[in-house]
Protein backbone atom coordinates (compact mmCIF):
# COMPACT_ATOMS: atom_id res chain seq x y z
CA UNK A 1 0.00 0.00 0.00
CA UNK A 2 1.26 3.47 -1.05
CA UNK A 3 1.92 5.83 1.41
CA UNK A 4 2.33 9.85 1.67
CA UNK A 5 2.65 11.98 5.31
CA UNK A 6 0.83 15.02 3.06
CA UNK A 7 -1.72 14.45 -0.09
CA UNK A 8 -2.15 17.73 -1.93
CA UNK A 9 -5.42 17.14 -3.92
CA UNK A 10 -5.06 19.26 -7.25
CA UNK A 11 -2.24 20.57 -9.32
CA UNK A 12 -3.40 24.00 -10.25
CA UNK A 13 -1.37 27.41 -8.92
CA UNK A 14 -2.59 26.96 -4.86
CA UNK A 15 -1.74 22.65 -5.08
CA UNK A 16 1.72 23.08 -6.44
CA UNK A 17 2.80 25.98 -4.64
CA UNK A 18 1.58 24.05 -0.86
CA UNK A 19 3.47 21.50 -2.04
CA UNK A 20 6.95 23.43 -2.57
CA UNK A 21 5.99 24.78 0.25
CA UNK A 22 5.85 22.00 2.52
CA UNK A 23 8.78 20.25 0.76
CA UNK A 24 11.21 23.52 1.38
CA UNK A 25 10.29 23.76 5.02
CA UNK A 26 11.45 20.25 5.09
CA UNK A 27 8.01 18.14 5.30
CA UNK A 28 8.45 14.94 4.23
CA UNK A 29 6.83 12.21 1.84
CA UNK A 30 4.66 14.74 0.10
CA UNK A 31 2.38 13.59 -2.36
CA UNK A 32 0.48 15.73 -5.00
CA UNK A 33 -1.98 14.29 -7.04
CA UNK A 34 -3.45 15.87 -10.31
CA UNK A 35 -6.88 13.84 -12.39
CA UNK A 36 -5.30 16.21 -15.46
CA UNK A 37 -1.96 17.85 -16.22
CA UNK A 38 -0.82 20.79 -13.92
CA UNK A 39 -2.90 23.80 -14.15
CA UNK A 40 -5.08 22.77 -16.92
CA UNK A 41 -7.77 24.35 -15.11
CA UNK A 42 -8.66 27.61 -13.56
CA UNK A 43 -4.82 28.08 -13.09
CA UNK A 44 -4.40 27.84 -16.98
CA UNK A 45 -7.27 30.49 -17.43
CA UNK A 46 -6.09 33.16 -15.54
CA UNK A 47 -5.49 37.04 -16.17
CA UNK A 48 -1.95 36.43 -14.01
CA UNK A 49 -2.60 40.00 -12.38
CA UNK A 50 -0.10 40.85 -9.49
CA UNK A 51 -0.96 43.22 -7.41
CA UNK A 52 0.77 44.33 -4.02
CA UNK A 53 -1.77 46.48 -2.48
CA UNK A 54 -5.71 46.12 -3.01
CA UNK A 55 -8.66 47.00 -1.09
CA UNK A 56 -8.39 43.70 1.24
CA UNK A 57 -5.26 44.41 3.26
CA UNK A 58 -5.67 40.69 4.59
CA UNK A 59 -4.87 39.15 0.86
CA UNK A 60 -2.18 41.80 0.54
CA UNK A 61 0.07 40.25 3.00
CA UNK A 62 -0.01 37.28 0.82
CA UNK A 63 0.12 38.76 -2.41
CA UNK A 64 3.27 40.17 -1.39
CA UNK A 65 5.05 37.06 -0.90
CA UNK A 66 4.33 35.82 -4.26
CA UNK A 67 6.65 38.63 -5.48
CA UNK A 68 9.71 37.35 -3.17
CA UNK A 69 9.23 33.80 -4.08
CA UNK A 70 9.62 34.41 -7.95
CA UNK A 71 13.34 35.14 -7.75
CA UNK A 72 12.96 31.74 -5.23
CA UNK A 73 11.94 29.60 -7.98
CA UNK A 74 14.19 30.81 -10.66
CA UNK A 75 17.41 30.21 -8.61
CA UNK A 76 16.08 26.88 -7.93
CA UNK A 77 14.81 26.04 -11.42
CA UNK A 78 17.56 27.71 -13.07
CA UNK A 79 14.50 29.04 -15.36
CA UNK A 80 13.48 32.89 -15.57
CA UNK A 81 9.41 33.63 -15.36
CA UNK A 82 9.45 36.73 -17.16
CA UNK A 83 7.01 38.68 -14.69
CA UNK A 84 6.15 41.65 -16.40
CA UNK A 85 6.24 44.56 -14.44
CA UNK A 86 4.84 47.69 -15.93
CA UNK A 87 3.11 48.72 -12.72
CA UNK A 88 -0.80 49.49 -12.27
CA UNK A 89 -2.75 52.74 -12.66
CA UNK A 90 -5.84 52.96 -10.49
CA UNK A 91 -8.44 55.23 -11.87
CA UNK A 92 -12.01 56.71 -9.91
CA UNK A 93 -13.39 59.29 -11.28
CA UNK A 94 -16.56 59.63 -9.10
CA UNK A 95 -16.22 60.84 -5.34
CA UNK A 96 -16.93 57.59 -3.47
CA UNK A 97 -14.42 56.02 -5.55
CA UNK A 98 -11.84 58.75 -5.32
CA UNK A 99 -12.21 58.42 -1.57
CA UNK A 100 -11.43 54.96 -1.39
CA UNK A 101 -8.50 54.95 -3.95
CA UNK A 102 -6.74 57.50 -1.63
CA UNK A 103 -7.16 55.97 1.40
CA UNK A 104 -5.53 53.20 -1.05
CA UNK A 105 -2.82 55.72 -1.68
CA UNK A 106 -1.82 56.90 1.45
CA UNK A 107 -1.76 53.38 2.99
CA UNK A 108 1.04 52.46 -0.07
CA UNK A 109 2.89 54.92 1.36
CA UNK A 110 2.26 53.98 4.71
CA UNK A 111 3.37 50.58 3.87
CA UNK A 112 6.29 51.33 2.10
CA UNK A 113 4.90 50.30 -1.39
CA UNK A 114 5.90 52.71 -4.56
CA UNK A 115 2.77 54.54 -5.40
CA UNK A 116 2.42 58.08 -6.88
CA UNK A 117 -0.75 60.53 -8.18
CA UNK A 118 -0.52 61.16 -11.47
CA UNK A 119 -1.71 63.42 -13.72
CA UNK A 120 -3.25 63.26 -17.15
CA UNK A 121 -0.36 64.52 -19.42
CA UNK A 122 1.45 61.41 -17.56
CA UNK A 123 -1.26 58.45 -18.69
CA UNK A 124 -1.94 60.33 -21.86
CA UNK A 125 1.49 59.86 -23.19
CA UNK A 126 1.40 56.53 -21.33
CA UNK A 127 -1.89 54.96 -22.16
CA UNK A 128 -2.65 56.66 -25.34
CA UNK A 129 -6.08 54.99 -25.92
CA UNK A 130 -7.39 56.31 -22.46
CA UNK A 131 -9.91 58.96 -21.61
CA UNK A 132 -10.55 60.24 -18.34
CA UNK A 133 -12.26 63.28 -17.25
CA UNK A 134 -10.21 66.32 -16.10
CA UNK A 135 -11.03 65.64 -12.10
CA UNK A 136 -10.09 62.10 -12.27
CA UNK A 137 -7.90 60.55 -9.68
CA UNK A 138 -4.87 58.51 -10.93
CA UNK A 139 -2.32 56.40 -8.91
CA UNK A 140 0.45 54.86 -10.37
CA UNK A 141 1.57 51.80 -8.33
CA UNK A 142 4.99 51.24 -10.16
CA UNK A 143 6.21 47.72 -9.08
CA UNK A 144 2.68 45.28 -9.61
CA UNK A 145 2.74 43.63 -12.95
CA UNK A 146 1.71 40.18 -14.15
CA UNK A 147 2.38 36.81 -15.35
CA UNK A 148 1.90 33.73 -16.91
CA UNK A 149 -0.16 31.33 -14.62
CA UNK A 150 0.83 28.21 -16.39
CA UNK A 151 4.58 29.35 -16.09
CA UNK A 152 3.99 29.58 -12.36
CA UNK A 153 2.42 26.57 -11.31
CA UNK A 154 4.94 24.43 -13.44
CA UNK A 155 7.76 26.46 -11.30
CA UNK A 156 5.68 25.79 -8.09
CA UNK A 157 5.58 21.63 -9.00
CA UNK A 158 9.58 21.57 -10.41
CA UNK A 159 10.72 23.56 -7.48
CA UNK A 160 8.54 20.92 -5.12
CA UNK A 161 10.33 18.00 -6.90
CA UNK A 162 13.68 19.21 -6.32
CA UNK A 163 12.88 19.37 -2.36
CA UNK A 164 11.44 15.76 -2.95
CA UNK A 165 8.18 16.23 -3.30
CA UNK A 166 6.46 13.40 -5.66
CA UNK A 167 4.13 14.79 -8.53
CA UNK A 168 1.82 12.12 -10.04
CA UNK A 169 -0.64 13.48 -13.03
CA UNK A 170 -3.56 11.46 -14.34
CA UNK A 171 -4.44 9.84 -10.46
CA UNK A 172 -8.17 11.12 -9.44
CA UNK A 173 -8.81 11.72 -6.55
CA UNK A 174 -12.43 8.97 -5.85
CA UNK A 175 -13.03 10.11 -1.96
CA UNK A 176 -11.05 11.23 0.94
CA UNK A 177 -10.93 8.60 3.69
CA UNK A 178 -10.88 9.24 7.90
CA UNK A 179 -11.44 7.60 10.87
CA UNK A 180 -12.16 8.24 14.28
CA UNK A 181 -12.34 11.68 13.11
CA UNK A 182 -9.07 11.60 11.95
CA UNK A 183 -7.86 11.24 8.29
CA UNK A 184 -6.40 8.46 7.34
CA UNK A 185 -6.03 8.56 3.46
CA UNK A 186 -7.78 8.84 -0.20
CA UNK A 187 -8.80 6.24 -2.24
CA UNK A 188 -7.70 7.24 -5.93
CA UNK A 189 -8.61 5.13 -9.64
CA UNK A 190 -5.20 4.00 -8.90
CA UNK A 191 -5.78 2.35 -5.60
CA UNK A 192 -5.70 3.48 -2.04
CA UNK A 193 -3.06 5.45 -0.54
CA UNK A 194 -2.40 6.20 3.30
CA UNK A 195 -1.89 9.91 4.86
CA UNK A 196 -1.61 11.80 7.99
CA UNK A 197 -2.98 14.77 6.33
CA UNK A 198 -5.09 15.58 3.29
CA UNK A 199 -4.55 19.47 1.11
CA UNK A 200 -7.88 20.14 -0.61
CA UNK A 201 -6.84 22.57 -3.33
CA UNK A 202 -9.20 21.44 -5.89
CA UNK A 203 -10.39 24.67 -7.02
CA UNK A 204 -14.17 24.63 -8.15
CA UNK A 205 -13.89 20.91 -7.93
CA UNK A 206 -12.84 20.96 -3.87
CA UNK A 207 -16.66 20.22 -3.01
CA UNK A 208 -17.01 17.65 -4.36
CA UNK A 209 -14.43 15.66 -1.86
CA UNK A 210 -15.82 17.48 1.38
CA UNK A 211 -19.19 17.77 1.31
CA UNK A 212 -19.55 13.77 2.10
CA UNK A 213 -16.81 14.56 5.00
CA UNK A 214 -19.49 16.71 6.54
CA UNK A 215 -17.18 19.83 5.06
CA UNK A 216 -19.13 22.49 2.92
CA UNK A 217 -16.90 25.00 1.44
CA UNK A 218 -18.83 27.95 1.38
CA UNK A 219 -17.76 29.14 -1.95
CA UNK A 220 -19.21 29.05 -5.53
CA UNK A 221 -17.82 28.09 -9.25
CA UNK A 222 -18.46 31.29 -10.70
CA UNK A 223 -17.41 32.47 -14.18
CA UNK A 224 -14.46 34.82 -14.89
CA UNK A 225 -13.70 35.95 -18.13
CA UNK A 226 -11.54 38.66 -20.49
CA UNK A 227 -11.49 39.20 -24.45
CA UNK A 228 -8.02 39.94 -26.19
CA UNK A 229 -7.97 42.96 -28.76
CA UNK A 230 -5.41 42.56 -31.61
CA UNK A 231 -1.86 44.68 -32.02
CA UNK A 232 -2.79 48.23 -32.52
CA UNK A 233 -0.33 51.20 -32.39
CA UNK A 234 -2.08 52.55 -29.18
CA UNK A 235 -1.46 49.37 -27.52
CA UNK A 236 1.92 48.60 -26.39
CA UNK A 237 3.75 45.81 -23.94
CA UNK A 238 5.56 48.36 -21.72
CA UNK A 239 1.93 49.74 -20.91
CA UNK A 240 0.66 49.88 -17.24
CA UNK A 241 -1.88 48.19 -16.41
CA UNK A 242 -5.06 49.72 -15.77
CA UNK A 243 -8.12 49.15 -13.23
CA UNK A 244 -10.81 51.14 -13.60
CA UNK A 245 -13.20 51.19 -10.43
CA UNK A 246 -16.31 52.82 -11.43
CA UNK A 247 -16.19 50.89 -14.64
CA UNK A 248 -15.65 47.89 -13.02
CA UNK A 249 -13.16 46.81 -15.60
CA UNK A 250 -9.57 46.23 -15.76
CA UNK A 251 -6.48 45.77 -18.62
CA UNK A 252 -2.99 44.92 -19.44
CA UNK A 253 -0.62 44.77 -21.99
CA UNK A 254 -0.84 41.14 -23.78
CA UNK A 255 1.71 40.91 -26.45
CA UNK A 256 1.29 43.92 -28.55
CA UNK A 257 -2.40 43.81 -27.79
CA UNK A 258 -5.11 44.80 -25.07
CA UNK A 259 -6.38 42.49 -22.51
CA UNK A 260 -9.59 43.68 -21.52
CA UNK A 261 -11.99 42.56 -18.20
CA UNK A 262 -14.82 43.41 -16.99
CA UNK A 263 -17.20 42.72 -14.13
CA UNK A 264 -20.74 41.61 -14.49
CA UNK A 265 -23.92 43.16 -12.61
CA UNK A 266 -24.70 39.21 -11.97
CA UNK A 267 -21.63 36.94 -12.82
CA UNK A 268 -23.01 33.36 -13.83
CA UNK A 269 -22.52 30.79 -11.55
CA UNK A 270 -22.96 27.54 -11.42
CA UNK A 271 -23.25 24.29 -9.09
CA UNK A 272 -20.43 22.08 -8.20
CA UNK A 273 -22.19 18.74 -8.70
CA UNK A 274 -22.17 19.62 -12.43
CA UNK A 275 -18.93 20.06 -12.88
CA UNK A 276 -17.34 17.72 -15.25
CA UNK A 277 -13.94 16.25 -14.70
CA UNK A 278 -12.17 17.84 -17.43
CA UNK A 279 -13.33 21.48 -18.18
CA UNK A 280 -12.45 21.52 -21.48
CA UNK A 281 -16.04 19.11 -21.79
CA UNK A 282 -17.73 22.49 -20.42
CA UNK A 283 -19.26 25.31 -21.51
CA UNK A 284 -19.02 27.76 -19.02
CA UNK A 285 -19.75 30.11 -21.64
CA UNK A 286 -22.69 29.49 -23.76
CA UNK A 287 -21.55 29.50 -27.95
CA UNK A 288 -21.93 32.93 -29.00
CA UNK A 289 -22.70 34.22 -25.74
CA UNK A 290 -19.03 35.49 -25.60
CA UNK A 291 -19.84 39.12 -26.25
CA UNK A 292 -23.12 39.16 -23.85
CA UNK A 293 -20.77 41.01 -20.91
CA UNK A 294 -18.88 43.22 -23.16
CA UNK A 295 -22.23 44.61 -24.59
CA UNK A 296 -23.66 45.33 -21.05
CA UNK A 297 -20.47 47.11 -20.15
CA UNK A 298 -20.28 48.70 -22.92
CA UNK A 299 -21.31 51.97 -21.77
CA UNK A 300 -19.13 52.00 -18.62
CA UNK A 301 -15.65 50.48 -20.57
CA UNK A 302 -16.29 52.90 -23.55
CA UNK A 303 -16.11 56.56 -21.61
CA UNK A 304 -12.82 55.17 -20.64
CA UNK A 305 -11.71 53.43 -23.63
CA UNK A 306 -13.63 55.21 -26.59
CA UNK A 307 -11.65 52.42 -28.81
CA UNK A 308 -13.72 49.71 -27.81
CA UNK A 309 -16.07 49.86 -30.60
CA UNK A 310 -13.39 49.42 -33.65
CA UNK A 311 -11.23 47.67 -31.20
CA UNK A 312 -10.74 44.21 -33.19
CA UNK A 313 -10.89 41.19 -30.50
CA UNK A 314 -9.77 38.53 -31.14
CA UNK A 315 -9.93 36.01 -28.49
CA UNK A 316 -11.96 35.33 -25.61
CA UNK A 317 -11.00 33.34 -22.35
CA UNK A 318 -13.66 32.13 -20.35
CA UNK A 319 -13.01 29.68 -16.38
CA UNK A 320 -13.77 29.33 -13.62
CA UNK A 321 -13.13 30.81 -10.30
CA UNK A 322 -14.76 30.47 -6.75
CA UNK A 323 -15.72 33.00 -4.93
CA UNK A 324 -16.66 33.60 -1.29
CA UNK A 325 -19.27 35.80 -0.45
CA UNK A 326 -16.61 37.96 1.02
CA UNK A 327 -14.18 37.67 -1.52
CA UNK A 328 -11.78 36.19 0.83
CA UNK A 329 -10.12 33.47 0.35
CA UNK A 330 -10.67 29.71 2.17
CA UNK A 331 -7.63 28.70 3.96
CA UNK A 332 -6.44 26.36 7.07
CA UNK A 333 -8.23 23.65 8.89
CA UNK A 334 -11.82 22.15 7.84
CA UNK A 335 -14.67 21.02 9.77
CA UNK A 336 -13.14 18.98 13.07
CA UNK A 337 -11.28 16.44 10.93
CA UNK A 338 -8.13 16.36 12.03
CA UNK A 339 -5.21 16.55 9.42
CA UNK A 340 -7.81 18.28 6.69
CA UNK A 341 -6.47 21.26 5.17
CA UNK A 342 -8.37 23.45 2.71
CA UNK A 343 -6.38 26.13 0.12
CA UNK A 344 -9.62 26.97 -1.88
CA UNK A 345 -11.95 30.01 -2.74
CA UNK A 346 -9.15 31.67 -5.09
CA UNK A 347 -11.48 34.69 -5.47
CA UNK A 348 -10.17 35.39 -9.25
CA UNK A 349 -6.40 36.42 -7.21
CA UNK A 350 -4.73 32.68 -6.70
CA UNK A 351 -2.17 33.35 -8.59
CA UNK A 352 -1.24 36.79 -7.09
CA UNK A 353 -1.45 35.30 -3.56
CA UNK A 354 -0.27 31.42 -4.25
CA UNK A 355 2.86 32.68 -2.54
CA UNK A 356 1.60 33.66 0.47
CA UNK A 357 -1.57 31.01 0.75
CA UNK A 358 0.86 27.97 -0.04
CA UNK A 359 3.70 29.47 2.73
CA UNK A 360 0.93 29.93 5.15
CA UNK A 361 -0.58 26.77 4.82
CA UNK A 362 2.43 24.82 5.06
CA UNK A 363 3.27 26.71 8.00
CA UNK A 364 0.10 25.39 9.49
CA UNK A 365 0.86 22.11 8.90
CA UNK A 366 4.02 21.80 9.71
CA UNK A 367 4.23 24.27 12.86
CA UNK A 368 0.74 24.61 14.09
CA UNK A 369 0.27 27.83 13.17
CA UNK A 370 1.29 30.73 10.58
CA UNK A 371 2.94 33.75 10.78
CA UNK A 372 -0.05 35.30 8.89
CA UNK A 373 -2.97 36.52 10.39
CA UNK A 374 -5.42 33.95 8.53
CA UNK A 375 -8.53 34.77 10.61
CA UNK A 376 -9.87 36.19 7.68
CA UNK A 377 -9.67 33.31 5.43
CA UNK A 378 -11.41 30.73 8.15
CA UNK A 379 -13.65 28.29 6.10
CA UNK A 380 -16.01 28.33 9.37
CA UNK A 381 -16.62 31.94 9.02
CA UNK A 382 -19.67 31.87 7.62
CA UNK A 383 -21.21 29.23 9.95
CA UNK A 384 -23.37 26.70 8.26
CA UNK A 385 -23.93 27.13 3.93
CA UNK A 386 -25.43 25.40 1.43
CA UNK A 387 -22.98 25.82 -1.52
CA UNK A 388 -26.09 24.27 -3.67
CA UNK A 389 -29.14 26.96 -3.06
CA UNK A 390 -29.85 29.91 -4.52
CA UNK A 391 -29.21 32.87 -2.29
CA UNK A 392 -26.07 31.43 -1.83
CA UNK A 393 -24.75 31.39 -5.13
CA UNK A 394 -26.25 35.52 -5.60
CA UNK A 395 -23.82 36.35 -2.27
CA UNK A 396 -21.23 34.78 -4.60
CA UNK A 397 -22.16 36.08 -7.63
CA UNK A 398 -21.96 39.64 -6.19
CA UNK A 399 -18.91 39.02 -4.68
CA UNK A 400 -17.57 38.77 -8.15
CA UNK A 401 -19.47 41.87 -9.47
CA UNK A 402 -17.21 43.81 -6.69
CA UNK A 403 -13.88 42.63 -7.81
CA UNK A 404 -12.70 45.67 -9.43
CA UNK A 405 -14.01 47.94 -6.64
Amino acid sequence: MERASVVVIGGGVLGTSVAYHLASMGQKDVLLLERQNLATASSSQAAGLMFQISSKPAVDQLSRRTFDVLSDLEEINDEALDFKSPGTVRIAEHADEQKKLNALYQRAICEGISAEQVDEKWHSERLPWLKTSRDTLAVHFADEGYIDPYCLTNAYAKAARHYGAKIKIGVSVLSIEMSNGTISGVETDKGYISCDSVVVAGGSWSNQLTVSLGVSLPMIPTRSHFWIAAPDNDFGTDQPMVVHADAGAYTRPEVGGLLLGVQEAQSRTFDYRQLPEDILAFAVTEEGGEWEALVEAESRVSAFFPGLENARFESYMAGLSAYTPDGHFILGSAGEISGLYVAAGCCGSGVMASGGIGEALAEVIVNGQSKYDLSAFDPHRFGAVDPTSKDFQDLCAKARARKAK
